[in-house]
């Protein structure tokens, strides 16, 4: 019985965090970029906390052998666009490099180092 509702607290708990934990809604960028030429990602996210202070953006090449193929991550600070906000959107910076297909991962990280899920998109950069 006492294991019971111990679990059962434990539950509760990570239910309740999960509550508080940022959601990316939707991810709106253009389907191609130009290499070498600056482009925007908005995200329009909720966070019940209001505790949003970053974006994790992660790069993957998704062309040519797997063994070539590299990533990179960058963390941007966003705390006077979002913290203290429950809705909204966030515009951060993109560029590439490289000509090719992209897989573009955008992750929002709260002020305790929690993150949500990550959102996904393909995105083709183009000569």
């Amino acid at each position: 019985m006492v294991l019971t509702a111990f679990v059962l607290a434990l539950v509760a708990v990570r239910v309740g965090a999960d509550a508080e934990l940022p959601v990316i809604v939707e991810v709106m960028m253009p389907r191609q970029l130009r290499v070498g030429v600056p482009g925007t990602v908005r995200l329009t996210y909720r966070a019940p906390g209001g505790n949003v202070v970053a974006v994790v953006q992660e790069i993957e090449d998704l062309d040519g052998p797997p063994a070539r193929r590299a990533t990179r991550q960058r963390e941007f600070g966003v705390v006077a666009r979002a913290f203290g906000r429950e809705t909204g959107d966030i515009v951060v910076p993109i560029s590439f490099g490289t000509s090719g297909w992209k897989l573009v991962r955008l992750t929002l990280v709260t002020d305790e180092r929690e993150t949500s899920d990550p959102a996904s998109i393909e995105v083709e950069a183009v000569p």
